[in-house]
């Protein structure tokens, strides 16, 4: 694309502001009618220009609204607009970064033919055909360009343009440092969980109907009971006599305070024989937490 003649063109409509056809812009920057016509398309497109139909004949002016291009770069994410033959007719600024090419190279070309492999595949080839049918799709992709790897929400837009012929637009969303933030807190949370399980104390947490959602290995060997069937059952359900305990009066009055509070006392927990055992009860968002170990003499 010759920046150049498109220069002289937006010039020329400039220094005639009620308009002009193609043969006048043609006599005027001495260009032929063809290149002109293929200029002022691209210009239309990028929304630079206006047309407006007098009977058989165009006019075009300069655009007195915010070119579409323009806009686009307005955007943190990175957008794509193709026509119905899957050729590329916009592109801001974002994308044409993560591609490393400027935007006059990309223009007019194939969307298989940018240097992104996902964009090569049969699949996204029949996914945008679909979304010219009018079925948009959003999925996450991982993607590598320029030889890094990149995280992005895909959207497809079903897009109509300004005389009726379908497009579809491509926006992605750049979500690789929140997935880098995701794939950290999920190892820390399986670095606590392997070492809340490999704890000896016994770790209990309870809703606030105190019903057991989480307990650690040492908790199921107190209670005598397999974890998969401590869930959502109370502590009054798997151990006897539990109501009348210190425990029990601790645990509601918690409850209720918010207030942490440590229970030392005498119980057999479930076929165990009758031992002293120091509790800690701490309130949680949405519940309480019990550290149960045995106490020292």
């Amino acid at each position: 694309m010759d920046q150049e003649q498109i220069a002289l063109i937006t010039k020329a409509l400039r220094n005639n502001p009620r308009g002009m056809t193609v043969t006048q812009i043609s006599k005027e920057i001495d260009l032929n009618r063809n290149s002109v016509a293929k200029y002022l398309e691209v210009l239309l497109i990028s929304g630079h220009v206006e047309m407006k139909s007098y009977g058989p004949a165009k006019v075009f002016y300069i655009s007195q609204r915010v070119p579409m291009s323009t806009m686009l770069d307005f955007s943190s994410d990175y957008i794509l607009i193709l026509d119905r033959d899957l050729k590329i007719i916009q592109i801001n600024n974002n994308f044409a970064n993560l591609i490393k090419t400027k935007k006059d190279k990309i223009i007019g070309q194939k969307i298989q033919d940018i240097p992104i492999q996902i964009f090569k595949t049969t699949e996204m080839t029949t996914k945008l055909k679909d979304t010219l049918d009018g079925k948009g799709t959003a999925q996450k992709i991982e993607l590598t360009a320029n030889k890094q790897n990149y995280h992005f929400n895909i959207k497809l837009i079903s897009t109509t343009f300004e005389d009726g012929l379908p497009g579809v637009t491509i926006i992605l969303e750049n979500i690789t440092k929140l997935e880098k933030i995701e794939k950290v807190l999920q190892e820390t949370k399986q670095l606590h969980q392997t070492l809340l399980q490999n704890i000896p104390e016994s770790v209990i947490v309870l809703d606030q109907k105190h019903k057991i959602t989480s307990a650690n290995n040492a908790a199921a060997d107190l209670l005598q009971t397999p974890k998969e069937k401590i869930q959502q059952k109370k502590l009054t359900d798997l151990l006897a006599g539990f109501e009348k305990t210190q425990l029990f009066k601790a645990l509601k009055q918690v409850t209720k305070t918010g207030k942490p509070e440590t229970i030392t006392e005498d119980y057999a927990f479930a076929n165990s024989k009758k031992a002293l055992y120091e509790t800690k009860l701490i309130p949680i968002k949405d519940g309480v937490l019990c550290i149960i170990r045995k106490a020292t003499n």
